[in-house]
């Protein structure tokens, strides 16, 4: 072996054990916790996931032939708001049942539903049974979420357009990822 590559690896080994000291003295005087990094999930994976659960436990639905409405997914601490991740559940969800064979009743293009600009619509504002009788509407496709530190939590239910009867519910987690974050922030 030839002095200058041992020489070279001494000063390698030494600037490591030197940075390895610098990293282990700024971090011990430091009590912030370290926080992983949050990936964001395949929502569009975990929202047919959530429609398929919804027909799973309401079986029946599938031989009914009357139409489905699909309403944006509202915060639940104020059931008149939602962000673009509310709009785009609901939207997700109404796509999944309509790949399934469903029909499903686009209620923005509807002039005589509310809805407000750049909200979306609110059937968990409303009488559900209201909106369903003038679409002539077998169910509700509808929910709400709640933003936490690091998840999102999901209810999505289908609800009976005669009674607002609950008849399937699924509740599932996103984590809140960056793109979860735009979503949430969009109003």
């Amino acid at each position: 072996m030839n002095w200058n590559m041992i020489l070279r690896a001494w000063v390698a080994l030494l600037a490591l054990s030197g940075l390895a000291g610098i990293q282990g003295c700024a971090s011990s005087g430091d009590d912030a916790p370290v926080r992983p990094i949050i990936r964001d999930a395949d929502l569009i994976g975990q929202n047919y996931q959530a429609a398929d659960a919804l027909l799973m436990r309401a079986p029946w639905l599938r031989e009914r032939r009357e139409p489905l409405l699909s309403a944006t997914f509202v915060d639940i601490n104020n059931l008149e708001t939602s962000s673009g991740l509310g709009r785009v559940i609901g939207e997700q969800l109404g796509s999944r049942f309509a790949q399934q064979g469903f029909t499903v009743v686009e209620i923005k293009m509807r002039n005589n539903i509310f809805v407000r600009e750049g909200a979306g619509e609110f059937a968990l504002s409303r009488s559900v049974k209201e909106i369903s009788q003038s679409h002539n509407a077998a169910a509700v496709i509808a929910g709400t979420y709640a933003v936490g530190r690091q998840s999102v939590f999901v209810n999505a239910r289908l609800i009976r357009a005669t009674d607002n009867l609950v008849l399937a519910s699924y509740d599932y987690v996103l984590p809140l990822g960056p793109d979860a974050k735009a979503l949430v922030a969009a109003q």
